[in-house]
């Protein structure tokens, strides 16, 4: 390598700045993918650490919020985030299964439907 191409690649770097860093932005299927594997990851875990999910998808646990919201929202997934910071996945059976429960008792107390939804929603993590 010459001292004069030497001379050029520094004259050049000189007029390049990084102002701003990009993040690896990931194509429509790949997001697709992830989001899947995301939704996924909650239903078989059925109870989930929010901080566990955000550092195991590479989040912040904001948008790991932001992101169980909306997929409430579109009834993809149905739960509670619980005070300690915990997700707890409530499939479409055990949601039925509870309002089931509601219609036969009539007129139920928040500590009924608590003590039945122990019985009724199974929090141990599914097999895969």
């Amino acid at each position: 390598v010459s001292t004069q191409s030497t001379g050029e690649y520094l004259l050049l770097k000189e007029n390049f700045a990084v102002e701003d860093e990009g993040q690896e932005t990931l194509d429509e299927e790949a997001q697709k993918n992830l989001l899947l594997e995301f939704i996924d990851y909650i239903k078989r875990r059925k109870v989930v650490q929010l901080d566990d999910l955000a550092a195991h998808f590479n989040l912040k646990i904001h948008e790991v919020v932001e992101r169980i919201e909306n997929l409430q929202e579109e009834g993809t997934i149905n739960g509670v985030i619980d005070d300690r910071g915990k997700f707890i996945y409530i499939s479409e059976e055990e949601l039925k299964s509870v309002a089931k429960f509601i219609n036969q008792n009539g007129r139920v107390s928040i500590s009924d439907v608590a003590a039945a939804s122990n019985r009724l929603i199974n929090l141990e993590p599914v097999e895969s």
